[in-house]
C-alpha cells in the first residue's frame, strides 16, 4: 500500500530518539547505526519463507514430537524447483525451516535420530536448498525452533543449550553462507534458560554477516517477559530476546510509522522489521492435502508496500506440499505478484508505493462501535479497524483543502471462523456492494461502484479526482460491515 514521505517519518524517528536520551529515560548509550549486515537486509528487502517437514505429510501445524520419522515421505523432491520459483518471482533470499517445534530435522544431524537420515527420503533438504540458492544467486536463510518436544534433554537446560550448538554448528558449517538465522519458539521457557547471549556470539564467529532474530522480539515497558504487539511498539521499548539484530513478531503487521529504537540495558539499538504472511488465504503454514486459495492478488500487492516501506521487510510463506514441490496454484499467484510489482526474475529494484494522501485525515462515520472509531479506517495500523453498528453505513474522509487522487487501496477488516485444527482460520468478508463518491459542489457524485472488497481492493481511475471529500458507502452487507485501512493516492499516469 501506500508510502508516506521517508524523510518526514525519518525526521520524526530523530525527534523522538534526542527526547528519549534528553530526558534521561534511557542513558545517553545509543547505538543509532545501522550495521552493514543490516544494510544489506534491508536492500535484499524480500523474501520467500519455506515451512517444510513432518507436519506436512501429518495435516497438522504443530506436532508433540511423537510423529514416526516413516511419515516424512515426499514423493517427488524438488528442491531446486522452490528456488528456482523464488528467483523467479523476484524474492532476494528464502528461509529455510530447518527444525520447527516437532524436533524433526531436514538435514543428517549426527545428534539425533529424528530427521530426513531416518526416513523413507533421506536427502539432505537443507543441503538441496543450499546448492538451489547457490545456483540461482540468492540468499540462503534459516529457521531453527528452539522449543524442541522431541529432544530428550530438552528437559535439562544445560544438555539442551549444549545440544543446539552442535546442531547450529552443523548448519553454520556445513552449508555455505548464511544471511539469516531465525529463532522461534522461546516463550516455552524462561529467556536465560536458552543462554542466547552466547549461542549469538558461537554463530557470529562461524558466519559474522548472519542477521540474528527471536520471535516475539519486543517485550512490554513494565514487563520486559510479556510480548508487545507491533501495533503498540514504541520507540524506547524493551528487547525481551538479546541480543538479536532485527525484531519478528509473526503474523502480525507493524504500523506505518514503525519505530526503530529499542532498548537493552539502558542502550538503544535500530532493530529493523521483518514481516511474515502466508500466500494462503487462511493462516497456515504448512500445506494441506487439499488445494488452498492464495491471498488476492491485490492485497499480496498493498501488503508487499506495506510490509517493505520504511526499511522494513517482507517474507511470504510458500510451502510445498507432500509431493516436494510447489503447487501451481501458488506459483501462478506470486508470478502474478511479481509481474504486478515489475520484479520477475528480481533484476530490478524493489518498488515502493504512491504517497498515501490519506493518513490521519478527519473522518466522520454514520455508526461505529465504541472500541472500533471510524478513526481506525485511515490510522497507521492495518490491525485496528472501524466497525458499524448497522449493516449498511458510510465513513467520509475530510480534506483540509481539495486533493486531487486516482488511486484507493481498501482493506476489508474479517470475521475468523476457526477451522477445527486448534490454528487454522478461514477469513469471511461481509461487505456485498459499496460506492465511492466525491463531494462536488453541492451534491455527493459516485465515481465507483463495486460489490465485493474482501481482504483488499485496490481501484486504478482512468482519470484524477479533485476533491475535499470522500465517502465510502456500504449500501449491502452481511452483518456489520468494518474497514481496517483506506487510503488515496495519487499516480502519474491518469488524465487529467
Amino acid at each position: 500500500m501506500i508510502i508516506n514521505k521517508v524523510e518526514d517519518f525519518l525526521k520524526k524517528q530523530l525527534v523522538l530518539l534526542l527526547l528519549l536520551v534528553s530526558s534521561n529515560v534511557c542513558s545517553q548509550n545509543v547505538k543509532v547505526e545501522m550495521s552493514s549486515a543490516q544494510r544489506s537486509q534491508i536492500k535484499r528487502g524480500y523474501g520467500m519463507f519455506i515451512h517444510f517437514g513432518i507436519n506436512t505429510f501429518n495435516e497438522i501445524e504443530w506436532s508433540n514430537g511423537k510423529l514416526p520419522a516413516s511419515s516424512y515421505n515426499p514423493t517427488n523432491l524438488d528442491c531446486d524447483q522452490w528456488v528456482k520459483i523464488a528467483k523467479e518471482a523476484g524474492f532476494r533470499y528464502v528461509i529455510l525451516v530447518t527444525k520447527h517445534h516437532d524436533g524433526f530435522c531436514l538435514w543428517d544431524s549426527k545428534f539425533t535420530d529424528y530427521d530426513v537420515a531416518a526416513s523413507p527420503v533421506k536427502v539432505d533438504v537443507v543441503g538441496e536448498v543450499a546448492k538451489a540458492c547457490k545456483k540461482y544467486g540468492i540468499k540462503l536463510g534459516l529457521y531453527y525452533s528452539l522449543w524442541d518436544r522431541h529432544e530428550p534433554s530438552y528437559k535439562n537446560n544445560s544438555d539442551y543449550v549444549a545440544y543446539m550448538k552442535n546442531q547450529l554448528t552443523e548448519l553454520m558449517t556445513n552449508y555455505g553462507a548464511i544471511c539469516e538465522l531465525w529463532f522461534d519458539g522461546a516463550w516455552d521457557k524462561k529467556g536465560y534458560n536458552w543462554n542466547l547471549q552466547q549461542i549469538y556470539s558461537d554463530v557470529k564467529k562461524l558466519q559474522p554477516n548472519c542477521m540474528i532474530t527471536v520471535n516475539h522480539s519486543i517485550g512490554k515497558p513494565i514487563n520486559r517477559n510479556v510480548t508487545q504487539l507491533p501495533e503498540n511498539y514504541a520507540t524506547g521499548d524493551p528487547i525481551r530476546y538479546f541480543p538479536i539484530d532485527f525484531r519478528i513478531k509473526d503474523p502480525n503487521l507493524v504500523r506505518w510509522d514503525d519505530p526503530k529504537y529499542y532498548e537493552r540495558d539502558s542502550t538503544l539499538y535500530y532493530l529493523p522489521f521483518e514481516h511474515t504472511i502466508c500466500l494462503s488465504d487462511r493462516w497456515n503454514w504448512f500445506q494441506k492435502k487439499n488445494v488452498l486459495v492464495p491471498r488476492p492478488l491485490d492485497e499480496l500487492e498493498a501488503l508487499f508496500y506495506w510490509g517493505t516501506a520504511n526499511d522494513n521487510i517482507l517474507i511470504i510463506n510458500v510451502p510445498p506440499d507432500i509431493t516436494g514441490k510447489i503447487r501451481t496454484n501458488e506459483e501462478h499467484r506470486i508470478l502474478e505478484l511479481a509481474d504486478r510489482l515489475g520484479i520477475r526474475g528480481g533484476k530490478k529494484k524493489l518498488p515502493t508505493g504512491p504517497i498515501n494522501l490519506a493518513f490521519k485525515q478527519p473522518v466522520v462515520a454514520s455508526t461505529a462501535l465504541e472500541q472500533h472509531p471510524a478513526t481506525y479506517a485511515n490510522d497507521f495500523s492495518l490491525e485496528s479497524f472501524w466497525a458499524a453498528t448497522d449493516s449498511m453505513a458510510d465513513i467520509v474522509m475530510l480534506f483540509d483543502s481539495s486533493v486531487s487522487f486516482n488511486y484507493i487501496s481498501i482493506f476489508e477488516n474479517a470475521t475468523l471462523k476457526d477451522l477445527g485444527d486448534n490454528f487454522s482460520k478461514l477469513r469471511v468478508f461481509s461487505i456485498k456492494e459499496y460506492e465511492l463518491q466525491a463531494f462536488v459542489g453541492k451534491n455527493w457524485d459516485t465515481f465507483y461502484k463495486g460489490d465485493i472488497i474482501g481482504a483488499c481492493k485496490i481501484i486504478n481511475l482512468p482519470k484524477y479526482i479533485v476533491t475535499d471529500k470522500v465517502r465510502l458507502k456500504i449500501t449491502q452487507s452481511n452483518g456489520k460491515p468494518s474497514i481496517c485501512h483506506i487510503g488515496i493516492s495519487k499516480l502519474t499516469n491518469a488524465k487529467k
